[in-house]
């Protein structure tokens, strides 16, 4: 259990790197409205997991192993906000704290132990 919850905080403080990650993963709806999605493995490219996103809350269930084992905002969870805002025609940016997110001097959305910054996508 310590080893598990050393890696959790570490990925937290890695959110750039999740970022990265969550921008190369395929997202396919399976009910929008309902806020659930699948997202393709980046490491075994058959296995898709389901993910349900509420994001107003910056927070999402995700069947990843990573999830599973208590880590939050896994790149399947980040990759599926990332699509559900720019089919809003959002750009949504992940950061680790309030101060990070306030220095864009965008709209923020505070989440469980993350925060964003949204912006309108250039056409």
């Amino acid at each position: 259990m310590p080893n598990e919850l050393q890696n959790h905080k570490r990925n937290i403080v890695q959110i750039k790197a999740l970022q990265r990650a969550s921008r190369r993963l395929e997202v396919r709806p399976l009910d929008p409205s309902a806020g659930r999605y699948l997202v393709t493995s980046a490491s075994q490219p058959g296995l898709r997991y389901h993910v349900q996103i509420d994001p107003v809350q910056l927070s999402g269930h995700c069947t990843c192993r990573w999830a599973q084992h208590g880590g939050i905002n896994c790149k399947h969870v980040l990759a599926v906000l990332r699509e559900h805002y720019a089919a809003q025609g959002r750009q949504i940016s992940f950061w680790r704290t309030r101060g990070a997110a306030r220095r864009q001097h965008r709209s923020i959305i505070a989440g469980e132990e993350l925060f964003a910054t949204l912006r309108r996508r250039a056409a």
